[in-house]
Parts: C-alpha cells; sequence; structure tokens
C-alpha cells in the first residue's frame, strides 16, 4: 500500500497562521484510495467515513493476510483529539494521527503501516504513554491468507493396562440451584477496575466480587457495535439477545434483580466510575435501573451490559 510522505508535526504547525480553507488530500494512493480533510491547521485530519480500518489484532495473533494494511487504535473520544495533545505521539512514532468520525464518537488511528513488525514496534512505544494505554493493532487483510504453522504432534504414550478395582462409587446426587440470600453488608473484594483483559475480541473494562459472585463490565471492539460515551470512554449498547450472548460465550449470565441490588447496596459502580447513565440487563428481560428500579422490558432496548457469574 503506497503512503503519502509523512506530514511532520513542525510543518503543520508552522503553517497554522495561513487560515486555510477545508483541503482534501488522499493518505493512500490510487490503489487504496482513502480521503482525509482537515479544517484547519490546528486540528487533526479526519478520515473519510469509508475509509477501512479492519478488525482488531489481539494478544499474539498474527496477520491473517499476507499483503494487509495495519492501524494503530490510539483512543475513542466524545470531542476530536487536539493536535496539542498528539504531540506526545509523534515522538514515538514513523507515520500520521488522524481521526475517524463515528456517530457522535471520534476513533484516534496511528498509520497507515504495511510492516506488521515495525507497528508492533511502535505500538509498544505508545503504550508507554498513560493516556494509551489500551491501544491496539486494526488490521486491514489484503492478499491470501497466511499459512499457520501446525505444532508437531505430541508422541502418545501407550496406554497402561486397566486394574480391575473392587471400589463402587456412591450414587451421584442431583444438583440443584441455591440463590444466596443478600447479607444487610455484602462482602466485597477486588473491586476497583482491572487492566483490560484481552481474550479474542472481548475486553473486560470492570470487576467487582460481592459475596462471592464475580461481576464483569465487558467491551466488544467491533467497528460496527454500537456504543455511547462516560467518563471519556465507550460503553456498548446492546439488546437482550446480544447481552446475552456475550456472557453466555463469556462462561457468564446476566444479573438477577436481587444480585443487582447487592451490586448497588456495596456503592462500587459509584466509586470505581462504573458507565450509570444507561440501565443495565438483567435476566428475563428485565430492565436494572441504577436508581434501584426493576422494570421489564423489550428486548430490542440498547442498554448496558453487565454478565455474572
Amino acid at each position: 500500500m503506497a503512503v503519502m510522505p509523512k506530514r511532520p508535526l513542525v510543518t503543520l504547525l508552522s503553517t497554522a497562521l495561513l487560515a486555510l480553507p477545508m483541503i482534501s488530500a488522499p493518505s493512500f494512493a490510487d490503489e487504496f484510495l482513502c480521503d482525509a480533510t482537515q479544517v484547519s491547521t490546528q486540528e487533526l485530519p479526519q478520515l473519510d467515513q469509508s475509509c477501512p480500518i479492519g478488525k482488531g489484532l489481539w494478544g499474539k495473533q498474527k496477520p491473517k493476510g499476507q499483503e494487509s494494511q495495519f492501524w494503530i487504535q490510539c483512543g475513542v473520544y466524545s470531542k476530536p483529539l487536539s493536535l496539542q495533545k498528539a504531540k506526545e505521539l509523534y515522538q514515538h512514532i514513523s507515520t500520521d494521527v488522524w481521526l475517524k468520525q463515528e456517530s457522535k464518537a471520534y476513533r484516534c488511528l496511528i498509520g497507515p503501516y504495511q510492516d506488521f513488525s515495525v507497528v508492533k514496534g511502535e505500538l509498544a512505544k505508545v503504550q508507554q504513554l498513560s493516556d494509551y494505554k489500551e491501544a491496539f493493532v486494526r488490521e486491514i487483510v489484503k492478499g491470501a491468507p497466511v499459512k499457520q504453522t501446525k505444532p508437531a504432534p505430541k508422541p502418545v504414550a501407550k496406554p497402561k493396562p486397566k486394574v480391575e478395582s473392587k471400589y463402587v462409587p456412591a450414587p451421584v446426587k442431583q444438583a440443584t440451584t441455591v440463590i444466596p440470600t443478600v447479607a444487610s453488608t455484602p462482602a466485597i473484594s477486588s473491586t476497583r477496575p482491572v487492566k483490560d483483559k484481552i481474550e479474542s475480541e472481548v475486553a473486560i473494562r470492570l470487576t467487582a466480587s460481592i459475596n462471592g459472585l464475580e461481576y464483569q463490565v465487558p467491551y466488544i471492539m467491533f467497528s460496527d457495535d454500537q456504543f455511547y460515551m462516560e467518563h471519556d470512554l465507550p460503553w456498548n449498547r446492546m439488546s437482550y439477545e446480544q447481552a446475552y450472548k456475550t456472557c453466555y460465550r463469556q462462561g457468564m449470565r446476566l444479573a438477577t434483580p436481587i444480585e443487582w441490588k447487592a451490586l448497588l447496596d456495596s456503592k462500587v459502580m459509584e466509586k470505581d466510575k462504573w458507565p450509570m447513565h444507561l440501565p443495565y440487563w438483567g435476566s428475563q428481560k428485565a430492565g436494572l435501573f441504577f436508581s434501584g428500579k426493576v422494570n421489564q422490558l423489550k428486548g430490542s432496548s440498547l442498554l448496558n451490559v453487565m454478565c455474572v457469574k
């Protein structure tokens, strides 16, 4: 992918007095057109809505295409990241910083890159900055799929001869489900926000343990998911079906009204800045409100998601 020469930050600042009208310039060559506009030299350029940014590569995942391009996502903000704020990024990267508006939020992107080793090296530098610890790589898959080398099969040990046993197991009792009662003063541990633990494409933003029950607020980083901004972070808005499936895939479930009351009584949400502008989905399509009310809702409502186990 051919890319325009990088415009140094000094050049952008030196032309600030020209008061240019809105300009438009491609960030890619004709091979892969991706337009960007820049209203003034005091603002970062914004990528066109049609510009592809791919999907995230998490953990030790390798590129899926042999000719892929890459971005570093440096954040999602409720208002455009200022050029002044982007200065610290330019000290650690060899490309440019861009914005891409999506609904009422602005996605911060660094790139584009052609070399995966280069983007990984610069990602490590960006993540060392306190404001960009959650940065990650996105891949635009191009070219033939990369063949994944399989490890050599381990030698299979010969089975040992079976030994007859006279032990007779006791009959297994059928398990029953017990809903624990909520204590007046819940026992709370590990209530502080944890560092994003990324498994596949799900990041665990917040967690709390109350009376032996674990609560988690997941965040799915798909570019086409609906989200809203609170505490300067994006949070997923999901239908009941989406919330149910998200928790199920994590080996968890949606909370009951009793479990929701235990979380409210703990005051964890206020202390650790949980998203509270929207209610959460509970079991059986219950809407769990921060005021303590529990209302039966239609499954199509877009609410916060929280999982328990």
